[in-house]
């Protein structure tokens, strides 16, 4: 119902889509997401954020034989798989209302007696309710007139909601979520921006849903809660930290009836605050015990993955912090080491945050349900795969076996409006170069537009990159070296300029402007040698003639004057250094100086880079640092990843080696200022990802990873900017006939 198919979703090496049909309205601006049971099928709840309400996708979710067929005691129709729980008009999706603006989305799984879906849906929202949709009424309300209502009343919590998980067991043998048995609590969690409450749900004895009771609540103060996540158990919650350093863990059993503080145990994100949450499935990995391989298998919550917030660093020069993805192992409490060193292994340098090498900022994530080994198919497994890894993924790379398998994938989302992979236990995206050749050779970052001088000019210097491109430090971008480049926050200053003695220096008084920002950036170094050059002229309460001539007969920005002297105006009895001293310009036989008969005028200056250092780095619009006297520039780069096949432990790819590449400026000087070179930087990153290219407004936001004993693995994007959820199979994300598909 209302689903466009998009082929070959796989941006990693822009290919294109087909094209989409326009929205037609079932989403306006979609987020959370979260699935449960019903009858004879999974509905996944979808927050219709923009429209107070939830839309409900059906999955059946019954096994298929081992050759691919469904079986003939499926009750599921084929026709509604996949489609909206349609509205009395059937022509429509339903829409259930809950209250102001659901944001996040929980699935509590149950079940009746005879063994059949009864699951509910738990919403929270702008208000303090946590709303309750019966997934199992919603199902039955198609072909029973007695449903009146599909919703419960809601649970109020006493604070604004943030965020709901719920606490599902996962079935043995096949690690996909199964209901509570009939009889028996299931267990939710609620963070509001004051406490943790914990939420009993369960059903009657006629098998309906009952409003959930609150349990136990702690307060959570100080952390201020941004994502909750649950172990399969229920045991343990961790709480994303959106002030404080990281994640706090808490034992569901510390939490009490009474209230109170919560007992919690941090786990620290290098000082960095936490936007959102995830926990890994039970997986798996094969290693060579005596020579032979051995499986090792990992319990459900072992890893736990992170997205920081992007630093809010606006001062002149800084590199700009993007966030990112950290991994901590939770039975250490600690980040993960840089590989080449176990996840596990203590005593190393922790890993830097994976980031994307483009524009685009991570949001969200979620990790993939890990396929387990099996020596003969068993559904949603239908390969045999006897030994881990075993969880397929379309590549492209090498073309003659495109779909490489994997211990542990993770997908996360971006404000680009894609959604990515990462290979967990190898710390890095997917990344179709890796899979190219046997070696390294094809992830080596690329010169993608060579140096150019501008203005094109006879003998211009020459710019020579003089080092090899590092993978996972040098990004996609776009640099920049000028000569005598306007200092950023200093292109235009108005001030005044005064002269204690006819023919000595300059003095410009730059009012409510502290230079010592300047001279103290590491990347800009303002200072003397600097220059000034004067583009606007006004009088200041002298109109001599000397004064007339400066006002009325100088040329914009003719000369540059230079800076001998930084220091707070004379006799204001101020120590902030807001005055430059600037040498005259005497006159030459080509040109005429600037050596002014005027006691006082105003002006409007452009300060410029000069000096032993006139060349000025910029990576787009952030300044890396300035050229040595010598012409060379080493460019340091936030690592954003770690592609390679392998790392030696010998020299591992360590914080302190963030040397993206080196140049050299040899040659004539420019003899015009603001002139320089530009070039581009390519990451040698083709990441494996999917997006409709077609959305231009993009922002992808929630990310779900759904499977069932029928489905091995889907995804479910939320497309937030362009109101649409996008589904894809990561193992058939290249095939025509399944595609990404697009629900609008």
């Amino acid at each position: 119902m209302k689903r466009a198919l998009l082929s070959a979703v796989l941006v990693a090496a822009a290919c294109n889509t087909t094209t989409s049909p326009a929205a037609i309205g079932e989403f306006t601006s979609p987020t959370g997401m979260a699935a449960t049971g019903a009858a004879d099928r999974d509905v996944l709840f979808i927050a219709n954020t923009g429209r107070d309400s939830l839309r409900a996708l059906q999955l059946c979710n019954a096994p298929l034989s081992t050759d691919g067929g469904v079986a003939s005691t499926d009750s599921c129709p084929p026709k509604d798989n996949g489609q909206f729980v349609p509205a009395p008009i059937r022509l429509f999706p339903a829409t259930i209302e809950t209250g102001d603006r659901p944001l996040r989305v929980a699935g509590v799984r149950l079940e009746r007696a005879d063994r059949s879906g009864a699951g509910v849906a738990l919403v929270a929202g702008a208000d303090s309710t946590v709303a309750v949709v019966d997934a199992r009424a919603l199902v039955d309300a198609r072909s029973n007139p007695g449903v009146k209502s599909v919703t419960l009343p809601p649970v109020n919590v006493g604070a604004q909601t943030i965020d709901v998980v719920a606490a599902n067991p996962m079935a043995a043998g096949l690690d996909v979520e199964t209901a509570t048995p009939a009889g028996g609590i299931a267990t939710a969690f609620v963070a509001t921006v004051t406490d943790l409450v914990v939420l009993g749900m369960s059903l009657d004895t006629a098998g309906l849903a009952q409003t959930p009771s609150i349990r136990a609540r702690c307060t959570l103060s100080p952390v201020v809660p941004t994502k909750l996540a649950v172990t399969p158990s229920g045991d343990q919650v961790f709480v994303a930290d959106g002030a404080g350093d990281g994640v706090v863990a808490i034992a569901t059993s510390s939490i009490s009836s009474a209230g109170g503080p919560c007992t919690m145990v941090r786990i620290g994100a290098g000082g960095r605050s936490v936007r959102f949450i995830s926990l890994s499935p039970h997986w798996y990995e094969t290693v060579q015990v005596g020579g032979a391989p051995q499986q090792v298998d990992h319990p459900a919550g072992e890893l736990l993955m992170m997205v920081l917030k992007p630093l809010d660093q606006t001062t002149p020069g800084m590199d700009l912090d993007p966030g990112g993805v950290l991994f901590a192992e939770t039975g250490t409490r600690s980040i993960v080491p840089i590989p080449p060193f176990g996840l596990q292994q203590t005593g190393q340098e922790p890993m830097q945050p994976l980031a994307l090498p483009g524009p685009g900022l991570i949001l969200e994530g979620t990790f993939l349900r890990a396929v387990p080994p099996r020596t003969s198919p068993v559904p949603p497994d239908l390969q045999p795969c006897a030994l881990a890894p075993c969880t397929p993924l379309y590549v492209g790379q090498p073309s003659s076996s495109p779909t490489q398998l994997f211990n542990l994938l993770a997908a996360v989302t971006s404000t680009d409006g894609a959604t990515y992979f990462i290979d967990v236990p190898r710390r890095r995206f997917v990344n179709r170069n890796a899979y190219a050749v046997a070696d390294d050779s094809s992830l080596l970052p690329t010169v993608d537009r060579a140096p150019a001088f501008s203005p094109v000019t006879v003998g211009a210097p020459v710019l020579t990159i003089t080092s090899a491109l590092e993978p996972g430090v040098a990004h996609t971008s776009s640099w920049f070296a000028v000569w005598h480049s306007p200092i950023p926050g200093l292109e235009r200053r108005g001030g005044t300029v005064r002269q204690a003695m006819a023919g000595g220096p300059l003095t410009f008084t730059v009012n409510q402007t502290d230079f010592k920002i300047w001279q103290d950036d590491p990347s800009i170094r303002f200072g003397v040698g600097d220059v000034v050059s004067f583009g606007a002229y006004s009088f200041a309460g002298d109109s001599s003639p000397g004064c007339q001539a400066v006002v009325n007969g100088e040329t914009p920005y003719r000369f540059e004057l230079t800076i001998t002297g930084i220091g707070p105006e004379p006799n204001s009895g101020s120590t902030v250094p807001n005055t430059l001293t600037l040498a005259v310009l005497p006159d030459t036989p080509g040109a005429t100086g600037f050596h002014p008969d005027c006691r006082i005028f105003a002006a409007a200056a452009e300060i410029r880079t000069g000096g032993a250092q006139p060349w000025l780095v910029l990576e787009g619009l952030n300044v890396k640092g300035r050229v040595q006297p010598d012409g060379t520039f080493v460019a340091h780069q936030r690592r954003f990843d770690y592609p390679r096949q392998a790392y030696s432990q010998s020299a591992p790819p360590l914080k302190a080696n963030d040397v993206a590449f080196t140049f050299a400026i040899t040659g004539n000087a420019p003899t015009s200022p603001k002139s320089g070179f530009s070039w581009a930087i390519g990451s040698g990153e083709f990441t494996v990802s999917y997006r409709d290219v077609f959305a231009v407004a993009g922002l992808a936001t929630t990310v779900y990873a759904y499977s069932s004993p029928r489905i091995q693995n889907l995804l479910y994007s939320s497309i937030t900017g362009s109101n649409e959820v996008l589904q894809a199979d990561p193992s058939t994300l290249n095939s025509s006939a399944i595609g990404v598909v697009a629900y609008r």
